[in-house]
């Protein structure tokens, strides 16, 4: 095992190298290519959307249904599955899923590339699906104020939901 040191602006950095052991890419290491929505492979109440590279996957399939957006997988068994904003529509509260209700929490409008939550349209302050600044494997959904920004634009292609400003 060797040892590998660096001088930064007056910091010593030391990392430990292991012959023949490669370092794994970090999950939370930015995506290259198109970035999407994505459910996990749980669909239990109160699982965290987050955003994952697109991939051919149930994970990242969506049906919009009179304003709800639903897994598709769950679409016609004894619970179908929603994207849920909870009850708060506070900067930075999560995007979760949830059995579908006709509720408030479910309730989606789709305009000009932005997904708002239905009940904060027309009010002073529209609440927007966001992605934060990251486009890194499992960075969480989450709500903010509307903003002319690219973490509020997505484009839905094929039932996947994508982040617009990851796409060529």
């Amino acid at each position: 095992m060797s040892s590998i040191r660096r001088m930064l602006s007056g910091v010593v950095l030391a990392t430990t190298v292991s012959a023949g052991v490669a370092l794994p890419v970090s999950a939370s290491a930015q995506v290259a290519g198109p970035v999407c929505v994505d459910t996990t492979n749980s669909r239990a109440n109160n699982t965290e959307v987050r955003l994952w590279a697109c991939l051919d996957h149930a994970n990242q399939r969506f049906v919009i249904d009179a304003g709800q957006i639903k897994v598709k997988d769950t679409i016609g068994t004894a619970r179908e599955v929603c994207l849920d904003t909870t009850n708060s529509r506070a900067n930075n509260s999560k995007v979760r899923l949830w059995t579908c209700l006709d509720h408030p929490n479910q309730k989606f409008v789709i305009d000009a590339g932005q997904i708002k939550v239905k009940d904060t349209i027309g009010t002073a302050r529209e609440v927007c699906l966001d992605t934060t600044n990251s486009r890194a494997n499992n960075s969480k959904v989450r709500l903010w104020t509307c903003l002319d920004h690219p973490n509020q634009k997505f484009v839905i292609d094929a039932g996947q939901i994508k982040v617009k400003d990851t796409l060529a």
